[in-house]
């Protein structure tokens, strides 16, 4: 039976508020869509997608899909194939448009450059020997600028001047970052190599070169959505007006208070004046918080107002007022200790460490906070600890093999057969990471190649949501949590000299800074925990000013961390049978040249320590361990619970 345009509109606004419904429906172009955090905006993005292409207003094929990164587009293309919506393009900007340029190269028979996925080798080679006043350009700083550049459209030669005017705090002089600039640029042309920034350049300049191929991508790409459009940058949007072509169908997807990556080149004024962006442009505004509790909601609206005297309208929707502590703690050793005790408390009777999460402006705050949780026995996923693809040799030579599958049947049957892979541990972890890329390409893209694959693995690292749904409190930067909400967070090193960040010495930096807490603060939905050391190496610190709004608003005062725990320095558990296993990790983890994790993450291995297995079909039998895992290391694995008395 065939839906009616009225049926469909009403499935699809079902359960949606009278803003998201005229969002997903209004017949408005251009349209912009300005939503708060929690609002739903995701969900309103897909379902408008799928309303246009049901009412005949869009078609699959003629429609793009853009967003940030490879998590939220494989989530864009879950959500719309749940809707039966499956032609529609989506991807990052530069996922995109590099598959625009391979088309380009093979209509007019031209080898594709190469890629670099990682650059780090060529950046140093740019630096070279050169000198740079009293210190050494370190390739971090030459990446960091080049990318603020090249999203700025910025040549080289032109970057000093620039980089000055817009107020770029460097530690080396400007002259010499726009030297090596230009030796990196040299390079890449050299080596006929090019980088991600390129793709978009390239696709923009050959589309400008050539009024055909512009034609082309002007039929191709006909209906254009963008998400996350506050993080948008001058040349990402050159790229998008160039395929739209000045034709109005377009929908922006957006929240000015959530832009953080000023310092990356974005530029939040396109979506904050977007009606100088777009003349004649349609707003909607989304103003209901459907994620976070009232408490919440208010703490968050006070930061953005103390910090960027801007005005937060967004409106709590839960019936549950939620929970908001304040922890001040003498070192960051007692914080960590503090926290550790905090989400304990938070962690109810059968609910999962996956629903919190711990957030800190720095990664370098990650790593005490992880060991201060392991000592406590919670157990933590550190973010942003993979093995890099191209220090892989195995999965070099593996991707090598997925070329050759010719179609979807092949590479299905080729991902299947990754579990047949080589008895090494470093093997075991290559093949894992890839049938599980595989099953996750085929779920957006089910007619893709083995050619295809290696392509979008390459570009996007594949498919890494199996880590995050470990059961594990996930341990991440602010910049890192954008995008995703858990029921318990903690805010740790809320303090000065941090939030915000004394490097922020401008005022959009300084007001970025508090967009960044903001963003951090809304990530959680019923409980929130912020704490702060009073000293840190070596420095006095205290409490982060933002905090006094949230003090004043919603009346939490800060709890000073009892003096037993100031003193207190967690010492690990006196258990023989994790003690033995976790020293077979870390042997195996160096024989292979991986992370300890990478052979066996904390939660599983201390399952393996509670049950005791004595027979491969028991180890199978630990949840997270699986038959794969065991047969390949069960040998040794039972071998070291023998050595310690507790094995056959």
């Amino acid at each position: 039976m065939t839906s009616t345009a009225d049926d469909v509109d009403h499935e699809l606004v079902s359960g949606l508020d009278p803003a998201q419904a005229a969002a997903v429906t209004l017949d408005a172009f251009p349209l912009a869509i300005i939503a708060a955090a929690g609002s739903g905006k995701t969900s309103v993005l897909t379902r408008r997608i799928a309303h246009r292409i049901r009412t005949g207003t869009a078609e699959e094929q003629h429609t793009v899909a853009l967003t940030f990164s490879r998590q939220a587009a494989f989530e864009l293309g879950l959500r719309l194939a749940r809707l039966d919506v499956r032609g529609v393009t989506t991807g990052t900007f530069h996922a995109v448009a590099y598959a625009v340029l391979r088309q380009r190269w093979t209509d007019l028979g031209r080898p594709a450059p190469g890629l670099m996925v990682n650059r780090n080798h060529l950046l140093i080679e740019a630096i070279g020997p050169h000198a740079t006043g009293r210190r050494r350009l370190e390739p971090h700083e030459l990446g960091s600028e080049l990318d603020w550049a090249r999203a700025q459209r910025i040549a080289a030669d032109g970057y000093a001047e620039a980089a000055k005017a817009a107020g770029r705090r460097t530690a080396s002089p400007g002259g010499a970052i726009a030297d090596a600039m230009g030796r990196f640029a040299e390079l890449k042309r050299h080596r006929r190599v090019i980088d991600f920034d390129d793709l978009l350049e390239l696709a923009l300049v050959e589309q400008v070169r050539d009024p055909g191929f512009a034609a082309q991508v002007l039929w191709r790409f006909r209906h254009f959505f963008v998400d996350e459009f506050q993080d948008v940058n001058p040349l990402q949007h050159a790229l998008l007006e160039a395929w739209r072509g000045g034709r109005p169908d377009l929908c922006v997807v957006g929240d000015p208070r959530q832009a953080i990556y000023g310092w990356n080149g974005a530029d939040p004024r396109l979506l904050e004046r977007v009606e100088a962006t777009y003349p004649g442009v349609h707003v909607v505004r989304l103003r209901a918080n459907y994620r976070c509790s009232p408490a919440i909601v208010s703490a968050a609206a006070a930061v953005l107002a103390v910090g960027t005297q801007a005005t937060d309208d967004a409106v709590a929707r839960r019936a549950d007022p939620g929970s908001i502590a304040l922890l001040a703690a003498a070192t960051p050793d007692a914080e960590a200790a503090a926290l550790a005790d905090r989400l304990r408390l938070l962690h109810l009777p059968g609910s999962r460490w996956s629903s919190m999460a711990v957030l800190a402006r720095t990664n370098h705050q990650l790593e005490p906070i992880r060991a201060a949780f392991v000592r406590a026995g919670i157990p933590v996923q550190l973010s942003g600890r993979a093995t890099p693809a191209e220090d892989n040799p195995a999965r070099r030579t593996l991707l090598a093999d997925a070329r050759r599958c010719t179609s979807s049947v092949d590479l299905a049957a080729w991902g299947r057969d990754l579990d047949d892979g080589v008895d090494e541990i470093a093997a075991s972890a290559v093949h894992r990471k890839l049938a599980t890329a595989v099953r996750a390409f085929l779920a957006t893209t089910p007619n893709g190649t083995g050619a295809a694959f290696v392509e979008w693995f390459e570009l996007t690292g594949g498919d890494d949501d199996a880590a995050e749904r470990r059961d594990a409190v996930a341990l991440l930067t602010f910049h890192a949590a954008k995008g995703r909400e858990w029921r318990s967070v903690a805010v740790a090193g809320a303090e000065v000299g941090l939030v915000p960040h004394a490097g922020s010495s401008s005022p959009e930096a300084a007001a970025e800074e508090v967009r960044l807490l903001y963003v951090a603060l809304t990530r959680a939905s019923e409980h929130l925990v912020v704490s702060w050391a009073e000293e840190r190496n070596g420095r006095t610190t205290g409490r982060s000013p933002l905090l006094a709004a949230v003090n004043a608003t919603t009346g939490a005062a800060p709890t000073a961390v009892p003096e037993a725990l100031r003193r207190r320095r967690i010492e690990p558990p006196a258990e023989p049978v994790l003690d033995a296993l976790e020293q077979w990790r870390h042997r195996a983890a160096v024989a292979a040249a991986l992370p300890p994790i990478a052979v066996c993450d904390d939660t599983v291995l201390r399952a393996v320590a509670a049950r005791r297995p004595t027979t491969i079909d028991e180890l199978a039998a630990v949840p997270g361990f699986g038959r794969l895992a065991a047969t390949r290391l069960g040998p040794r694995l039972l071998a070291v619970l023998a050595e310690a008395g507790l094995g056959p």
